[in-house]
């Protein structure tokens, strides 16, 4: 006798409207917070990393004492060379990188400079308007998309200091720290250096670290053996190693998971209400036959029906406020990072309503004709 249990799943939504909205309004309110928070955590990721998650390179070399970071390593141009032949790498090169201050057509911008031979390790690979400069060739730059909003086209003049490219093309997912970046060559890299940081031009052949082109399953710590003194990591640690970004991702992460978890509770305490309130309906279709199994379905069917509600009201919402987010707070909405939330509440919603089968199964139908519980 599944028919009854039908009717409850179908009828009790339409008669408990008010009661059924606020449970769908709740959801839509978690999922709105979380896809926010999972914009902010991404475009905080994505927006520190990019230069090294958007690259040829499978792996960098520092100095030991940088931890992992490009900004604190320094290297030289001749350890290149012994890099190179290490085993299990097909290819090396060396990258300086400077965060600065530089002037494009609209005024000031702020800047993460990497100077390579660009074409080698290290090199952008999501170009998407342009081209990169050439191997040898100076005084040409790519640049992050997002220089776009201050002015920057092709043919437009970047300058740091009195140094100045001209910009060849546009490259995107490349930022580095939160700032845009510029992809030219080392000579170039290092006159721009020197001119915001006079104290390192006695330093000609400074870099910051060696990218690397590793075959499969490349032994990393042989590769940073045959040059004492340096640390070799993946670029998925380079990216992690950045400062800040393993705390923030933790951080907004923990929230995330733990507003999930509230989603859970709120649909658990809806349906605990529900199975108390409507406890005699319940017994009267198990007196009349309705099988456990039925009525605990069709529980489970109105928490989807409200997490699948509350996943694409608190979808909607929180992609309108994305157009008002300013341009200058990192969130990047995600596909991927949508469809894991969704996921992720449908299941918080199925658990918070199976806890009240137990309580399903428990129901006596002799409360239907005067009984207890």
């Amino acid at each position: 006798m599944a028919g009854p249990a039908r009717l409850l799943s179908r009828g009790e939504l339409a008669r408990s409207k008010g009661r059924f909205g606020a449970v769908v309004a709740a959801l839509s309110l978690i999922v709105f917070l979380v896809l926010v928070l999972g914009a902010l955590a991404d475009g905080l990721f994505y927006g520190a990393t990019g230069a090294v998650r958007s690259t040829n390179a499978t792996a960098y070399a520092f100095s030991d004492d940088a931890e992992g970071s490009l900004i604190r390593s320094r290297l030289d141009e001749a350890d290149v060379a012994p890099l190179r032949s290490a085993p299990g790498v097909t290819a090396a090169s060396p990258v300086g990188v400077l965060l600065t201050g530089g002037k494009g057509p609209e005024g000031d911008i702020d800047l993460a400079v990497f100077g390579l031979d660009v074409g080698g390790p290290g090199s952008p690979t999501t170009l998407v308007e342009g081209r990169l400069p050439e191997a040898g060739e100076q005084g040409v730059a790519a640049v992050d998309t997002r220089l776009q909003q201050d002015g920057v086209v092709l043919g437009s003049q970047v300058a740091v200091g009195d140094v100045g490219v001209e910009v060849v093309g546009f490259v995107s997912d490349a930022s580095y720290q939160l700032q845009p970046t510029v992809w030219t060559s080392v000579a170039d890299w290092r006159a721009m250096r020197d001119a915001v940081r006079p104290e390192l031009r006695g330093q000609p052949t400074a870099i910051n670290a060696v990218a690397l082109i590793t075959e499969p399953g490349a032994d990393l710590s042989a590769i940073a053996a045959t040059l004492p003194g340096t640390t070799v990591l993946t670029s998925d640690a380079v990216g992690l190693a950045i400062p800040g970004v393993a705390q923030q991702r933790s951080t907004l992460n923990s929230i995330i998971y733990t507003t999930l978890a509230v989603a859970a509770l709120v649909v658990a305490l809806f349906f605990a209400l529900v199975v108390l309130e409507k406890r005699e309906l319940f017994a009267a279709l198990k007196a009349l036959g309705t099988p456990t199994g039925a009525l605990g379905r069709a529980v489970l069917v109105q928490a989807v029906v409200a997490s699948i509600l509350g996943v694409i009201i608190g979808t909607i919402v929180a992609r309108l406020f994305g157009l008002i987010i300013p341009a200058n707070v990192p969130t990047l909405f995600r596909t991927d990072t949508l469809i894991q939330i969704a996921v992720f509440t449908l299941v918080a919603g199925v658990v918070g309503a199976a806890f009240s089968l137990r309580r399903i199964a428990r129901i006596d139908p002799a409360t239907a004709i005067g009984g207890t519980l």
